[in-house]
């Protein structure tokens, strides 16, 4: 595929890197000639000097034949009108990365209106996986998709679990919250599995439900013991104010130590229910004194890699039972691991994970790519959650999910409708502009909405 990146920073250079060993056609957009030079001299890539939002740039860049245009500059606005202006000119797919939390809340609108594809704030996101980590225990491997309004787990089936024995069409009459079973690892084998499968010891079994829905089910399945019920954390930048909001809907107990002054102003006047300390998050007798022992989590989320690793060792030596740590440095993060303490992020390599995601979803082999919104692979690589759009065409438009014969080894997921998730059941319609997603085998390559109907 030919692909365009605008923006030669640290993630938009990591990202051509990676592009270019996948054998992609990479042409990439700086306004830094030595940044494009250096690049090009060692990577084979073209490089084009000026600003992404150009259409004289672009058109250099060739992104009038391009398949995907990635904005990745420091700019919010550069990177919107970098999108903008690929899609008049011809580029089939675009992503943004933005910043700033207006745009995270007008996404629908701007993926809709605009012709972008897709949106990513790195804080927005990164703030998410806290949450999904701290709702959850560390065994529990969790995931989300279609924009966070979905999650995923994976659980492995003991003999004390609830489910065993259970089959599928007994389990939401049980636990009462609504839910898929979407695949089943038993052995080697991937199961798509229908209502009278029934759930066997050792089975590795993925869930999926809305995203407010699975802090209940896993309390219903005895696998949350003990909740998060308060977290300490050190730096409030972007991240910190988007965890708050979160930490806020739980009910979480919280205290905040932020160096800036300014910046601990604002949090407290915003949120005057959390303390809000004015500190140094390296001072151990600070720590110690405003109760870093009693919390149940610290959060290390400053600006500065080796503040957030000094803490997260300090809370670690003091037992604290869960501990979260933002981190760029790869080295990092890998010293962290060394010691037991595996809840690392890293803003710039969520980016990374979630185009490379989508890049995959658009580039398999006899797929249509324009088919298909969004594709998120899970048990082992082996199925596939795919999102597609309902166009006035489809077959199946205006009838029950029951009137229609999908195909084996097929489940509808979900359905989210003007921006709302829709669990279907056998009464669900499909309705125009409809976002469905499809659990398959990754092996059926399916790249159309038709395809999972029986002819």
């Amino acid at each position: 595929m030919r692909i365009v990146i605008v923006g030669l920073g640290q993630t938009g250079q990591e990202l051509a890197k990676e592009l270019i060993y996948a054998g992609h056609e990479i042409i990439v957009i700086d306004t830094n000639k030595n940044l494009i030079e250096n690049f090009t001299n060692h990577y084979d890539a073209i490089g084009v000097v000026g600003s992404g939002a150009s259409k004289e740039i672009q058109l250099k860049a060739k992104a009038n034949n391009a398949d995907v245009m990635i904005a990745l500059s420091p700019t919010d606005e550069v990177n919107l009108m970098s999108c903008i202006t690929a899609k008049l000119l011809g580029t089939k797919r675009t992503i943004a990365r933005v910043t700033a939390a207006e745009y995270v809340y007008d996404e629908a609108y701007l993926t809709k209106n605009l012709g972008i594809d897709m949106i990513i704030n790195p804080e927005y996101e990164t703030a998410k996986q806290i949450t999904r980590i701290l709702r959850y225990s560390n065994n529990i491997k969790a995931n989300a998709f279609a924009n966070g309004k979905v999650d995923v787990v994976e659980l492995k089936i003991k003999e004390d679990s609830p489910l065993l024995g259970l089959k599928l069409d007994k389990i939401k009459a049980k636990f009462k919250e609504e839910l898929i079973i979407a695949a089943i690892i038993r052995g080697e084998k991937l199961i798509i599995p229908r209502g009278d499968a029934e759930i066997k010891l050792d089975d590795e079994v993925y869930i999926i439900t809305k995203d407010n829905e699975m802090c209940k089910l896993l309390k219903s399945l005895k696998l949350i013991e003990k909740p998060i019920k308060s977290v300490f954390m050190i730096g409030c930048g972007k991240i910190g104010t988007y965890l708050l909001k979160n930490f806020s809907h739980m009910k979480l107990k919280t205290k905040v130590v932020e160096f800036n002054k300014e910046r601990c102003i604002e949090t407290a006047e915003a949120f005057p229910d959390v303390m809000v300390i004015h500190g140094n998050g390296v001072d151990s007798d600070m720590l110690i004194e405003e109760g870093l022992k009693e919390y149940d989590a610290c959060v290390a989320i400053t600006g500065e890699d080796e503040i957030n690793i000094v803490v997260t060792l300090f809370a670690w030596s003091h037992k604290v039972r869960k501990l979260v740590t933002k981190v760029v440095s790869v080295s990092y993060s890998k010293m962290l691991n060394n010691v037991d303490i595996d809840n690392t992020l890293s803003p710039h390599l969520i980016v990374l994970s979630s185009i490379h995601r989508f890049i995959r979803g658009i580039t398999r082999k006899g797929v249509h790519e324009e088919n298909i919104k969004s594709l998120h692979r899970f048990a082992k690589n082996t199925a596939e959650a795919i999102e597609f759009e309902v166009k006035i065409d489809f077959a199946g438009i205006g009838q029950k999910l029951k009137e229609i014969k999908l195909k084996k080894d097929i489940v509808i997921a979900f359905i989210i409708r003007d921006n709302k998730v829709i669990m279907p059941n056998g009464e669900t319609t499909f309705e125009e502009n409809d976002r469905v997603i499809v659990i398959a085998s990754a092996e059926k390559n399916i790249g159309n909405l038709m395809e999972i109907i029986e002819e």
